[in-house]
């Protein structure tokens, strides 16, 4: 049976930088019913590194923000990173916590071969600690956790069929697609 590893990232009390966090909670239940998904509801991005380890998938679920790119708080964003990383927007994303996905996936592919990696976000409005999250991104709880169940359960099946038909591409590839 093929791994694929769910990973909330964010942080509880800093606004809309808990969304990750609530996605995966508020998805566990859906999750744990597919057979292969692993959930770890809290991570940090560095933890994620580690977490790559065995897996043939990793879905990590994060708060966003990409300044320029012209979206709004409340969107929905879905990336893959490819044998270049992760998209050009991703790369230019700001971490509230200090050492983000894109950084971690760099570091893993340097060490060595990585799974594929989907990365599912909703961009934020505010993150400072304390504050509570802004409406647009709390409206967009719902549909973030229904694409973290949607790639959880596509990516189970891809790595439940390479295992029985003896292929396995763990790079995935770079296209950007709507979540």
């Amino acid at each position: 049976m093929g791994t694929v590893r769910v990973i909330g990232c964010g942080t509880p009390d800093a606004g809309d930088d808990a969304a990750g966090i609530l996605a995966v909670e508020h998805a566990n239940e859906a999750l744990e019913a597919i057979p292969g998904v692993e959930v770890l509801p809290l991570a940090s991005p560095l933890d994620v590194l580690h977490h790559l380890d065995g897996a043939d998938a990793v879905v990590v679920v994060d708060a966003i923000r990409t300044p320029g790119t012209g979206r709004s708080s409340g969107t929905l964003v879905r990336a893959v990173a490819g044998p270049r990383g992760l998209p050009a927007d991703l790369r230019r994303s700001l971490s509230s916590h200090g050492f983000g996905i894109v950084e971690a996936y760099g570091l893993a592919s340097a060490i060595g071969p990585v799974p594929r990696v989907v990365v599912v976000g909703v961009e934020v409005e505010r993150t400072g600690a304390g504050q509570p999250m802004s409406e647009a991104v709390r409206a967009a709880l719902p549909g973030l956790v229904g694409s973290v169940v949607r790639e959880a359960r596509n990516l189970a099946a891809q790595a439940e069929g390479a295992r029985t038909d003896g292929t396995r591409d763990p790079s995935g590839d770079d296209r950007r697609e709507p979540p």
